[in-house]
């Protein structure tokens, strides 16, 4: 099935570009002698009107043939008027330009389809809140729904995303409705600089809300603890205290931190399924919990059940990772880092992520025997380089320690106008990609970016089958992207490609006069050269990377 994703993948990017230009040619009256698909002996001729169709036995992509393209093409007086080299130049530019066009018109009709499938979207609803961060000191609580910001209407979690993201340090005027009532809050955006494990960073407004809350699935750290007298374990699911329904861990550390009385817990215990180890079958338990009074670091009075949020305990340490070497264990639960509490993964993440190249001093505890030991060291992140599923060599930033939890599930919201939004975000979509696709070769013709990031055929056959297999939606999703991939290619002014013939064209225009034919063939044999050395990077990345390796 391989090779026939990589036919599929080639073959109909190449002749969706050549229908671009047979498109092009046929509106505006411009002879077209053959459209070919494939290349070859043809298996399938027939003639419609003035041009011959066909289907060729080689199915790598296909062709088409205009009059007067070729400056050696024979053109009957008949049809002097209607050749390809005698049209004005607008008109040749709109053939050459459609080829390309077409590339990129493809992915807009790719994502149409994805986003004309989708009835729902996750609603501007604030699943949980951050500690400490802009929507905490202001007063956001779970639950809250975003109505609209500095008079915009806000409808879905994009939209609230997209605002706080892009008004750093803007002071904004959110709407909030809480159940009944609706008031106004004012929340100044942060900034974060958000950072992949990959390298990736971007710079944007934060105010410390999240689409999906924090679930109430407890860990149990201290074997003296309340909890832990009390029956509870981690990874046990809190449903209810004395009758009431708990949400979200926001509402579970204050209903159980009012005071040394006896609270009526039910919660959820998953345990496995003989015979299938990856399921798990949740029961309901009951526990009574009486919080003991207890004093922190400041003499202030407080109530200690010993529940820690099940995100922050360690459930896996990748071996030699600098989390193994500074001592982290599966089961130990991360405390603070640089002295800072952490109350959630997502912020240890941030924080991590956020200093690269930096030496952090991590805190944690470890339940050993029946004492509870507070443990730290300091660990600095280490570059890895690894082969991805399409066999690219990446950086990979690694801490080396996962945690294991529950996310509960956003609120939903039907689509208003789904036609509108399809294709709105279909055209997002697709510029955001070019603009992706644009800035990555500008790093790579800068030096900024590893030339070995260019593939060749070997490239395109690993992808087509990657894809391929993963389902028909990541094929076409695939096909997308190199489909825009293509189409920014052949607009590069390079001769031999369309954006070399759009060079041309222009230079005719300001120069009003036809090149000759000496300059013409110099300007395609430094074209072929150019392509030459491309072809000869990208078979040679090829080679490094899926034969020698």
């Amino acid at each position: 099935m391989s090779v026939v994703y990589f036919l599929l993948l080639v073959g109909f990017l190449v002749v969706i570009h050549e229908f671009g230009h047979f498109l092009a040619a046929k509106l505006l009256d411009v002879k077209v002698l053959r459209f070919s698909i494939g290349f070859g002996r043809p298996l399938i001729r027939l003639t419609r009107g003035e041009t011959e169709y066909q289907v060729a036995l080689i199915p790598l992509g296909g062709y088409v043939r205009i009059l007067g393209e070729d400056n050696d093409d024979d053109v009957p007086l008949a049809d002097a008027g209607r050749s390809f080299a005698a049209r004005s130049l607008w008109q040749r530019l709109i053939v050459v330009f459609a080829g390309p066009a077409a590339n990129l018109c493809l992915p807009v009709f790719i994502y149409f389809i994805l986003f004309a499938g989708h009835t729902k979207l996750p609603a501007a609803v604030v699943a949980d809140v951050l500690p400490d961060e802009p929507a905490a000191v202001a007063g956001i609580e779970p639950g809250d729904r975003v109505l609209a910001i500095d008079g915009r209407s806000v409808r879905y979690w994009e939209e609230l995303e997209e605002s706080v993201k892009n008004n750093i340090g803007k002071e904004l005027r959110f709407k909030i409705r809480r159940g009944e009532r609706e008031f106004e809050k004012y929340i100044v955006p942060v900034e974060e600089i958000s950072r992949s494990r990959d390298g990736m960073a971007t710079r944007q407004g934060f105010i410390g809300i999240t689409q999906v809350p924090f679930l109430p699935q407890i860990g149990v750290i201290d074997p003296n603890s309340p909890a832990a007298k009390a029956g509870l374990r981690t990874g046990d699911l809190i449903v209810s205290v004395d009758g009431d329904a708990v949400r979200n861990w926001t509402e579970l550390r204050p209903t159980l931190s009012r005071g040394a009385r006896r609270a009526s817990i039910v919660y959820l215990r998953g345990e496995s399924v003989p015979g299938m180890p990856e399921a798990k079958l949740f029961n309901a338990h009951f526990a009574d919990l009486v919080p003991e009074p207890a004093f922190d670091g400041a003499g202030k009075r407080r109530f200690y059940t010993g529940l820690e949020p099940a995100e922050m305990f360690v459930a896996q340490v990748e071996a030699g990772s600098p989390a193994d070497r500074v001592g982290l264990r599966p089961g130990d639960l991360i405390t603070a880092l640089d002295g800072e509490p952490i109350a959630h993964w997502i912020t240890l993440d941030k924080r991590l992520l956020s200093r690269p190249e930096h030496t952090f001093a991590i805190s944690w505890q470890r339940s050993e025997g029946n004492q509870l030991v507070s443990m730290s060291g300091s660990l600095t992140q280490v570059q890895h380089k690894q082969l991805d599923e399409y066999g690219h060599t990446v950086e990979r930033l690694v801490f080396g320690a996962r945690s294991d939890f529950e996310r509960g599930r956003a609120e939903f919201t039907p689509i208003q106008g789904r036609f509108r939004y399809a294709i709105t975000r279909a055209v997002e979509r697709t510029i955001e990609a070019m603009s992706a696709m644009i800035s990555g070769f500008w790093s790579i013709v800068r030096g900024q970016t590893p030339s070995d990031l260019v593939g060749g055929p070997l490239m395109m056959y690993r992808v087509a089958s990657v894809s391929g297999h993963k389902g028909w939606d990541s094929f076409f999703l695939m096909l997308a992207l190199i489909s825009i991939n293509l189409g920014l290619i052949n607009l590069l002014p390079i001769p031999v490609l369309d954006g070399g013939h759009i060079l041309i064209f222009a230079l005719e225009g300001a120069l009003r006069r036809p090149l000759s034919v000496e300059a013409r063939g110099r300007i395609q044999y430094v074209g072929l050269a150019i392509i030459g050395l491309i072809t000869i990077l990208a078979l040679r990345n090829d080679v490094m990377r899926y034969i020698i390796r």
